[in-house]
């Protein structure tokens, strides 16, 4: 079965945390020199928490969890 892709302004939880508010906003996506996709995510419970993943990883239902869509952009 084939995963929508990550977009920008996704909120997701991390499925292995223990911790309560563990969801990250992805804030970017980009192409590493690498040629590998990534996104950065941003923690919505400490905006200076951040840290950088593939968007293979971000997809992966068995690490991630999309909580939540973004609105449409007026």
């Amino acid at each position: 079965m084939a995963h929508k892709q990550p977009v920008v302004g996704q909120r997701y939880r991390n499925v292995r945390s223990t911790l309560r508010n563990a969801e990250w906003i992805l804030s970017q996506i980009f192409t590493g020199t690498d040629g590998v996709e990534y996104g950065a995510l941003i923690s919505a419970s400490d905006r200076t928490a951040q840290k950088t993943l593939s968007l293979a990883t971000i997809g992966d239902p068995s690490q991630f969890a999309l909580v939540d869509t973004p609105a449409t952009p007026a």
